[in-house]
């Protein structure tokens, strides 16, 4: 097998003003914290004559990537090299709150009624830039297949939160996310080639205060990993099930107290500082975990399998009753009678929609996609298998523990990057929002797609068991 990393920017020439996605903020963009990236690890499964067969992850700095837009990317990619398919190329955005505006919801700054306008009215006003992007995705994958290099496999996990990360629903809960990597050796002289790094937290150490663009935390990962190891090290972030997982800011360590009152969690006002010290603890811990992995843990050989499931979300309400019934009823009925019948009559004719949606009468529906790739490797004494996961949204913890218990692979092997190939939506249990409600149902496309999208995934484990 071989491996290759490699990055390339995707920052804005003209970022000043421009609308800035994650938050309502009063103000447009006004300057750049830290440039954006796309960065790529490209898998070769030891390709004879014309048998190619490659793996493809891509992680972008940005808020999300719709499915219209991250098929074009793969569409770019596939008429360079035909030998890429869809289902050979995985697309991550890692949810900063301080990147461009894609989907022309934040195109009007200045509070949360300006983010229905933009929903409703605001069609796409990036075009021009998201081809741009495309193409320096394109040009970084090129680099990519000229940086191949023969390598060896290894991946472990471990539970990682020195208090820096935090539940903003159940506060007490005192979460543990997995903090987990997928490494790759030199063949040549066994040196640490680069590393995938899956964790889960919600980019959002930067308050909707900012107006900087930002990569957030992950681009501090990346960058302390290239200070610590003189660049001689690449690493990639995908972020993990963190739909409910915020960073530790200004909130303070009181679990009991923030459990009482989670307005101190919502209403952080985190600092460029914060974002520093969330990922350099981040960075410094992955390395460590990355060159803990022991010689006899890799294996030189690999093979793949990659699935595209692709499958149509009702917008339906949960039914039940309780305390949030009729807050949550409103919500719902807003959406489904006014925002979106009007957004799609409106933006009929946009290049890059948020959501493809079928309407007919007073049934909507949003078509989205899971991807599962099942991973082979080998030695010459051994073998294994580990998987990666993708959720079209952001995952609440309690579904990723669901799907990491039902997986073929076994919690220990298997990886959940959320907000990848599509976003339609906070995906939550349906007891979350029965019992709670909260802002997540608000911003999803439907109450159901959690439910739905849990369902699918296990109608794919269960569909691809023997193969």
């Amino acid at each position: 097998m071989k491996v290759a990393f490699s990055k390339i920017s995707i920052t804005p020439k003209d970022v000043i003003g421009k609308a800035m996605a994650g938050y309502s903020r009063p103000d447009p963009c006004l300057g750049i914290l830290d440039e954006i990236h796309s960065y790529g690890v490209l898998i070769d499964e030891n390709n004879q004559g014309d048998n190619k067969k490659y793996l493809l992850l891509i992680s972008l700095d940005l808020l999300k990537v719709p499915i219209s837009i991250a098929n074009y990317i793969k569409k770019k990619l596939n008429s360079e090299y035909n030998y890429l398919e869809p289902n050979q190329i995985l697309i991550h955005s890692t949810h900063t709150h301080s990147a461009p505006d894609l989907t022309g919801e934040f195109h009007w700054p200045g509070g949360i009624f300006n983010v229905i306008k933009g929903i409703m009215f605001g069609v796409n006003r990036n075009d021009q830039y998201i081809v741009w992007f495309t193409y320096q995705i394109v040009k970084m994958v090129r680099d990519l297949f000229n940086k191949l290099e023969p390598c060896k496999i290894a991946w472990t996990k471990k539970n990682f939160n020195p208090d820096i990360v935090i539940n903003r629903r159940h506060p007490t809960r005192r979460s543990q996310p997995e903090l987990g990597v997928i490494t790759f050796r030199s063949l040549n002289d066994n040196k640490l080639i680069g590393f995938i790094i899956n964790y889960a937290c919600h980019p959002t150490t930067l308050s909707f205060k900012n107006n900087k663009l930002s990569a957030d935390y992950p681009g501090r990962i990346i960058y302390k990993i290239d200070e610590l190891t003189n660049n001689e090290i690449k690493a990639i972030y995908f972020n993990g099930a963190a739909a409910d997982l915020n960073p530790i800011t200004t909130c303070g360590v009181d679990y009991d107290s923030l459990e009482q009152d989670k307005k101190p969690i919502y209403d952080q006002l985190g600092t460029y500082e914060h974002t520093e010290k969330l990922g350099f603890i981040i960075a410094k811990e992955a390395l460590k975990l990355a060159e803990s992995i022991k010689n006899e843990e890799y294996f030189e050989e690999i093979e793949f399998s990659s699935y595209l499931r692709n499958f149509w979300v009702p917008m339906k309400d949960h039914k039940y009753f309780s305390d949030t019934w009729l807050t949550n009823k409103l919500s719902y009925s807003l959406k489904k009678y006014l925002i979106v019948p009007i957004t799609k009559i409106l933006s009929e004719e946009a290049n890059f929609p948020a959501f493809v949606i079928k309407r007919r009468k007073f049934r909507i529906n949003c078509y989205t996609v899971i991807q599962y790739i099942k991973i082979k490797v080998r030695s010459k004494t051994k073998s294994k298998e580990f998987s990666i996961l993708t959720v079209p949204g952001e995952l609440f913890e309690d579904l990723g523990k669901l799907i990491f218990k039902n997986s073929q692979t076994g919690k220990n092997n298997s990886f959940i990057f959320q907000n990848t190939n599509d976003w339609i939506a906070y995906l939550f249990p349906l007891k979350e929002y029965a019992e709670y409600g909260g802002y997540e149902p608000v911003a999803s496309f439907s109450p159901l797609c959690g439910d739905y999208v849990t369902k699918e995934i296990l109608k794919l484990f269960e569909a691809v068991k023997d193969k």
